[in-house]
C-alpha cells in the first residue's frame, strides 16, 4: 500500500516565518509517521519579497495567488489530509472556505496568529459585517485545529472546532548556537522580525534615545530593511537561516515590544524564544503569550518607556545577570519549545486525523500535555 499523501497549504513558501516553523519544520516527523509529504504555498519567496518591498501585493499577484490555490484544491483527489495555515482565500467569501468540506476530505487547520481579527476588527464595517466570521466554516468542519496559544485555541472552541490542540511555537534547538557576549562597552540590543511587525520598535524609540545619553548603544535589527526613525545608531542585516543564529550570538540582550490589543494577544512570542535560544535575555511587553515565556528567571516585562529604560539599563549595566537569564533562557528553550520535542506529538495527531496509525519512532516522543 503506497504512503498516504499529507498536503500542506501554506501561507508562504520557506522565506515566510510562520510558514517554516508551524508546518514545514515537522515535515521530517510527518514523514516518519508514514505520510508521503507534498506543499503547496498562498504566497511563493519571490512573491512575498515583492510584497515586503511595495507594502502590498498587486492585483496581478494576488490573481496568480488565488489561481495557484484554486489549482491545488482542484487536485485532491489522492490527498489523504490537508493542514491548512490559516485559511484557504485570504478576503474571499466564507463559503469558501467550506471547500474541502465539500470535497470530502479530511483537513486540520493552524492558527499562529489572531487572523480572524483582520475580519471581526476590521476598521471597515462592511468588511466586519461580510466577513467578520468567515474563518468559522473552516474550525467547525476540521478534524483539529492547532493553536499556537490559549487565545487562539479559546477562539477556534467558541467557533465550535470538534479538536483543539495548543501547540505552542517551537524551533529547532540544534540550529541555535551558544556564543561569547560581545565588548560591553557597546550595547547591541537585538531585535529581528519581518517588516510588518518593525512599527513595534516605535515602542522603543524614546528609551533607547535616553539610554543612548548615558552610553554607547546600538540596535541590531535582522530581517526587516525599513524600521521606524529610531535616532540611535543601528546595524541591519537581511534574514537568512544561515546567519540567524551568528546574529543573534552578536548581541547582549533581545527585546519584543508589543502594543496591547486583539491581534497581540494572538502572538506566539517566537521572537523571544530565538533570543533565548542563544543564551541572550530578553526585554518584551507583558502582553499575551510573552509573559508566560519572559518569566522573571529569563527577561523583564517593561509596559512604558520608564520600564523599558529600566530594564535596558539594568541589563545592560550587569554582565552575570544577563548570563544567568540567558543560561536559564537556553535550558527553558530545550525543556519546552523544542521541535525536538514537539515534532513526534504533532505528526501523531495528524496520523489520527488521517485514521492512520503511525510507523514506530525512531526515538519515543517526550511526555507532553497539549
Amino acid at each position: 500500500m503506497s504512503a498516504p499523501t499529507l498536503l500542506l497549504l501554506t501561507r508562504y513558501g520557506e522565506l515566510g516565518s510562520s510558514s517554516r516553523l508551524r508546518l514545514m519544520a515537522y515535515r521530517p516527523w510527518l514523514e516518519q509517521a508514514g505520510f508521503r509529504v507534498t506543499v503547496s504555498a498562498l504566497f511563493q519567496d519571490d512573491e512575498l519579497r515583492a510584497r515586503y518591498a511595495n507594502g502590498r501585493s498587486s492585483a496581478r499577484s494576488i490573481m496568480r495567488v488565488y489561481q495557484r490555490r484554486l489549482r491545488a484544491l482542484m487536485e485532491l483527489g489522492q490527498i489523504q489530509l490537508v493542514w491548512v495555515e490559516k485559511e484557504l482565500f485570504p478576503f474571499l467569501p466564507g463559503v469558501l472556505e467550506r471547500w474541502l468540506t465539500w470535497a470530502g476530505v479530511p483537513y486540520v487547520v493552524d492558527y499562529d496568529d489572531a487572523t480572524f481579527h483582520r475580519y471581526d476588527a476590521h476598521r471597515s464595517v462592511l468588511v466586519r459585517r461580510l466577513l467578520g466570521r468567515r474563518l468559522v466554516p473552516l474550525m467547525r468542519g476540521a478534524h483539529l485545529v492547532t493553536a499556537g496559544n490559549a487565545y487562539l485555541a479559546d477562539y477556534a472552541q467558541r467557533a465550535g472546532a470538534p479538536d483543539v490542540s495548543l501547540v505552542p511555537t517551537v524551533l529547532d534547538v540544534d540550529q541555535y548556537a551558544l556564543a561569547a557576549e560581545p565588548d560591553a562597552a557597546l550595547l547591541r540590543v537585538g531585535w529581528i522580525g519581518s517588516p510588518s511587525t518593525a512599527s513595534y520598535l516605535r515602542l522603543v524609540r524614546e528609551p533607547l534615545q535616553r539610554l543612548a545619553r548615558e552610553r554607547p548603544v546600538q540596535l541590531v535589527v535582522i530581517g526587516a530593511e525599513a524600521i521606524p526613525s529610531m535616532d540611535v545608531p543601528v546595524e541591519h542585516h537581511p534574514w537568512s537561516a544561515s546567519t540567524e543564529s551568528a546574529l543573534l550570538g552578536s548581541v547582549h540582550l533581545g527585546i519584543m515590544p508589543l502594543t496591547d490589543g486583539p491581534w497581540e494577544q494572538g502572538k506566539c512570542g517566537y521572537k523571544l524564544l530565538q533570543y533565548l535560544a542563544c543564551g541572550k535575555p530578553v526585554i518584551t511587553s507583558p502582553v499575551g503569550v510573552n509573559v508566560e515565556i519572559a518569566t522573571p528567571a529569563v527577561g523583564l516585562l517593561a509596559s512604558n518607556p520608564d520600564q523599558w529604560l529600566a530594564a535596558l539599563r539594568r541589563l545592560g549595566a550587569d554582565v552575570l545577570l544577563r548570563r544567568r537569564l540567558g543560561r536559564a533562557g537556553r535550558r527553558r528553550v530545550e525543556a519546552q519549545y523544542s521541535l525536538q520535542l514537539q515534532g513526534p506529538i504533532v505528526a501523531a495527531r495528524l496520523a489520527e486525523a488521517a485514521g492512520i496509525t503511525p510507523a514506530p519512532w525512531s526515538s519515543p516522543p517526550a511526555e507532553m500535555h497539549l
